[in-house]
């Protein structure tokens, strides 16, 4: 009886749940069948990449569908019209020299395919171009805009292209080419004298380059007095000569206020009695050098605390001069050059220079100044106010051999100001666009044709916002753009032209 009522209750039970099942079967409601994504777009491939002989070329594609459903892909990377890879994220070693046709064909399951065509540009070395110093998203990087080719795009990152296991810091500081300085051009190779110097803070580096291939030839270990601030570095003219130092060229740096002359053996020392700062002299992070006289040069600073300029004379000795110039600095740049005769080797030899620096009320002040040979004193050959016309952000650039200021403001626009008529221009020189704040105007000095701006887009992220432009500068009434590259870099602090040392072979 009790084992009946057990069966009894075992057959309940089951009816119960069988109900509960099939109540919870009529509340599920069918769900509709997910439809993989169609295949709309390919992103993240430049139209053009530029890379050394050697280098890797690494790009991987961003590929877009019209919903998260995405399906299955295939992969055809075409270079010079031969299949390279079928991989999603391309690596392709750069061993042939030229320019060649690409393209990346990305096929979905359902048979859409999408082809993306790009260049591939791929040169020998770094010959002559412009180097570009900025603040990118690692850190400090240095970029490259060959010269000697046309219409190649800028290479990034040129830096970790050529010294893979190396870093620099995160902060740029200075960046120079010592061929700036050169004043026997026929004869540099006995000098060593073509590096190019990079500077980096956090941590602070200090590295000599290879000007070909931009390959770190030296790290550099400071071994002078006090601490090192390597902000600014240039090559003044006179080292050839033995005007600085017996050991032929030196490398000034900058910083806190004072100099730090290295010598061609990587050794800083404190210079020529007669060369050295005044007591209580501290010059600003800028500087520049000119040849009053074939046979003088003279390296100039400017006094943040007397507020004059200072002239350091190859041939004579240190003084400031008695100019007193109550602003901030903006612009230290060599002007109203000459080139000169076969028995100088046709080099550039600019025989004045420009200050520029704006007052404790905003009011940007302009000086033509004149170093008398031997004594470092001064003759005054321009000092008008430019208020009303140049703002103290502005960048300042100058014609190498013509009588020619330009500055260029946060609107993409660039003036033209002739210093020796003293006239402002009332209309742009040229307009890059007004998402552009002009940062730098810079010149070959063997080339008063063409010029050079480094630009930084404000609608464009902090660590791409870079961009340089090439600018014919022939016609006085007004410059066009030639070529221009655009995300080379992040925060623009320095560019420079690199030569060949051969620039005055132009003028022969």
């Amino acid at each position: 009886m009790k084992r009946l009522k057990n069966i009894y209750l075992l057959l309940i039970a089951v009816l119960l749940m069988t109900a509960c099942s099939e109540n919870k079967l009529d509340d599920i409601v069918p769900q509709p069948e997910k439809k993989e994504g169609k295949l709309t777009n390919v992103e993240g491939i430049e139209k053009a990449y530029s890379l050394k002989q050697g280098a890797i070329l690494q790009i991987k594609p961003n590929v877009k569908f019209d919903s998260e459903q995405k399906q299955q892909l295939t992969y055809e990377w075409n270079i010079n019209h031969e299949k390279v890879s079928n991989d999603e994220t391309l690596h392709y070693t750069c061993s042939k020299l030229g320019e060649f046709p690409c393209f990346l064909k990305v096929t979905a399951a359902d048979g859409t395919a999408k082809i993306i065509e790009f260049k591939l540009f791929v040169y020998s070395d770094y010959n002559r171009g412009l180097l570009l110093f900025t603040e990118g998203e690692q850190g400090a990087e240095l970029a490259y805009k060959a010269l000697d080719i046309q219409n190649i795009p800028m290479a990034t990152n040129v830096f970790k292209q050529s010294n893979p296991n190396l870093m620099l810091g995160t902060t740029p500081l200075a960046l120079c080419w010592t061929g700036e300085g050169i004043t026997n051009p026929n004869n540099i190779n006995d000098f060593e004298g073509l590096n190019v110097v990079v500077s980096t803070d956090n941590p602070r580096k200090v590295y000599l380059l290879d000007p070909n291939t931009l390959e770190v030839k030296t790290e550099i270990v400071y071994d002078g007095k006090g601490e090192f601030y390597p902000n600014f570095a240039f090559a003044p003219f006179g080292g050839q000569n033995f005007r600085w130092n017996p050991d032929f060229n030196v490398i000034y740096f900058i910083g806190n206020g004072r100099d730090y002359m290295m010598t061609l053996d990587h050794h800083f020392l404190e210079g020529r009695a007669n060369h050295q700062l005044p007591k209580g002299v501290r010059i600003a992070d800028l500087a520049c050098s000119i040849i009053p006289l074939p046979t003088d040069m003279v390296r100039i600073h400017f006094d943040l605390n007397s507020k004059r300029l200072l002239y350091v004379a190859g041939l004579g000795g240190t003084a400031l001069g008695n100019l007193v110039c109550d602003v901030t600095p903006m612009a230290l740049l060599p002007c109203d050059g000459v080139y000169a005769n076969e028995l100088a080797d046709h080099r550039y030899e600019p025989r004045h220079f420009l200050f520029v620096g704006y007052t404790s009320a905003g009011e940007v002040n302009i000086y033509r100044l004149s170093p008398k040979a031997l004594k470092g004193e001064e003759t005054v050959l321009t000092n008008i106010s430019a208020n009303g016309n140049i703002k103290a952000n502005d960048a300042i650039g100058v014609n190498p051999t013509k009588p020619i200021m330009y500055y260029g403001n946060e609107n993409g626009k660039i003036f033209a100001f002739n210093y020796e008529a003293q006239n402002f221009s009332n209309k742009p020189y040229i307009e890059l666009g007004e998402n552009f704040v002009i940062k730098q105007i810079i010149f070959n000095p063997y080339n008063s044709n063409e010029m050079y701006v480094a630009a930084e887009n404000k609608k464009a992220p902090a660590h791409a916002c870079a961009s340089v432009f090439i600018i014919n500068a022939t016609n006085k009434e007004g410059g066009k753009v030639v070529e221009a590259d655009h995300h080379v870099g992040g925060k623009i602090r320095r560019m420079v032209f690199k030569g060949n040392g051969q620039e005055n072979l132009d003028r022969k």
